[in-house]
Parts: C-alpha cells; structure tokens; sequence
C-alpha cells in the first residue's frame, strides 16, 4: 500500500462511505439489470410480497468482526470491527496488523469521522458532503450493510410501508421495487426463490442497465431476520474505478455497545475535498 499517491487508511475509509451514500451515481460503468417494467416480469400475489417482509426483522445494536478487502489502484486486506446503534451510528475499526487499530470510521445521523491513525490525520465533516442532497439516513446505510430491504428515507420495509412496494417475478428471482422512482432514479432488491437477497439495484428511469449494484452472498438467519454475511460493490470515484468487498463473522445482536466519537489529539485535519483528489492520482 503506497502511502502519498494511492489508497490510505483514510482514503479506504471514506471511500467504503462514498461508495455506501452516494448510490445514485457513483459509478458510470452500467451492469446488466432485470428492467423492472420488463414484459418477462409477472407481479406477484401479495404473498411473496409478505414472505420477504417477514424476513426484516428487528434489532437495538450489533458488533462483529469480519474482513475488508478494498482495490483502487492499490488494494488492500483487513481485518475489521464493525458496530452499529441502530437509526443512530456505524463504527468500522480497520485492523490490517494483529488486531491492532489504523483507522476507524463513524458515521452518525448529521456526521461523519474518519480517523487515519497510521498517518495521525482526520476528517470530521457534515454526511451532506456525500449524500448530494440524497436523504439517505443512517437507517438505510446499515440496510445496504446487512443486506435488509428499505424504502430510501422511510426506512427498513415492514407492513406499514407494504402497500409502497410491489414484488415481480423475473426467471428464478423476485424483484421487490417501490412503486413510485426516487428522484429519477428506479431501485430494486432481488432475491432467490427463498427470500434471500441476492442485489441491491440503481437505475435511472427507464434504463435496463444499473448505474450501482451490491451483490449480497451468505445469508444467514438471525434474531434480526435474514442477514447477508458478505457484499461486494465497485464504483467511480474521481475517474477512478474502486472495488469493494465485505465478510463477517458472527453477528452479536443486541448487546451493550460503545462508540467512541472522541476526536485523537495532536492530528492533522484533512477536508473530504482533498482526501478525494488522490483518487484521481
């Protein structure tokens, strides 16, 4: 991993944020996806529909440890600690040498704190600085984590947000889509034959290709309803084409959990503004 022009702990961490909040277009290279107005598609009777909203279930914090892998140019492999309050923060501790802490990343409701302490360098900054005037909340970001179905700036789907979404049928998959585009843009959770998520979807409206894509594998079911255990991701920042990938271990649900928001003294402060140019290097 080069230290100046390529990938830093810090870059890493802001850019598993960008490519989390900026879905709607982070990425210019379209992938092949299933239109969801296609004649092939046939919408479902309300009981898949119901299946799948079953499978959301609830949950206060959860804490694990799980591995990284990030390329953009450079790449690199990690062991991580994760932990989420729910509706309010996500903590990821990047661990590359013996467990010991490089980098921690906090996201809250309005903030945003990453902390690069191989470089002693940080950046506190609003989330608005990634979301482009997006209303993504902390509440979605951690659906795109586990791999949960959400309506974008509601929340997690649940019954009350039923009648908002519709489930098709597209070969052996189930599309579950809003009803109604988000600010131009259509979006889809696919899932295989036993409600598990298979892809989260962005498109523009009326386009077959996805601007954005997070494919989901190893779904497993918690005491938080079904959770996928692995994700992988790739998008655009700066002109340059970032990988993503993300595994965990066992999920502890509902435990005590402390996040440290304390700000390291004695460090240097960066702006997001600079730490996305080396992206272009």
């Amino acid at each position: 991993m080069k230290n100046n022009n390529s990938i830093t702990i810090l870059s890493i961490l802001i850019a598993i944020t960008a490519m989390m909040m900026t879905a709607c277009g982070t990425t210019k290279k379209a992938v092949s996806l299933p239109d969801s107005t296609s004649t092939s598609q046939q919408t479902t009777p309300d009981g898949p529909r119901e299946t799948i909203i079953a499978t959301v279930g609830e949950w206060r914090t959860m804490q694990t440890g799980g591995n990284i892998k990030l390329g953009a140019g450079s790449s690199l492999s990690s062991a991580i600690q994760m932990r989420m309050i729910r509706n309010e923060a996500i903590f990821i501790s990047i661990r590359p040498m013996l467990g010991i802490e490089a980098g921690k990343l906090i996201i809250t409701a309005d903030s945003l704190y990453a902390v690069d302490k191989v470089h002693k360098r940080y950046i506190a900054e609003k989330v608005s600085i990634l979301t482009s005037g997006i209303p993504v909340t902390v509440s979605d970001v951690q659906d795109i984590f586990l791999g949960r179905p959400f309506i974008i700036g509601k929340g997690s789907l649940n019954n009350e947000l039923a009648p908002e979404v519709s489930v098709s049928v597209n070969g052996s998959n189930l599309v579950l889509a809003p009803r109604e585009p988000f600010m131009g843009y259509n979006y889809d959770f696919n899932f295989d034959k036993s409600s598990h998520i298979t892809s989260l979807n962005i498109a523009p409206k009326g386009s077959t290709t996805a601007a954005y894509q997070v494919k989901y594998d190893d779904v497993r079911t918690t005491q938080a309803g079904n959770i996928a255990h692995g994700l992988n991701a790739s998008a655009s920042i700066e002109k340059k084409k970032v990988t993503f990938s993300l595994t965990y271990k066992n999920i502890d649900w509902n435990g005590n959990v402390k996040i440290d928001k304390e700000m390291p003294k004695g460090y240097s402060r960066m702006s997001a503004k600079d730490l996305f140019s080396m992206f272009s290097n």
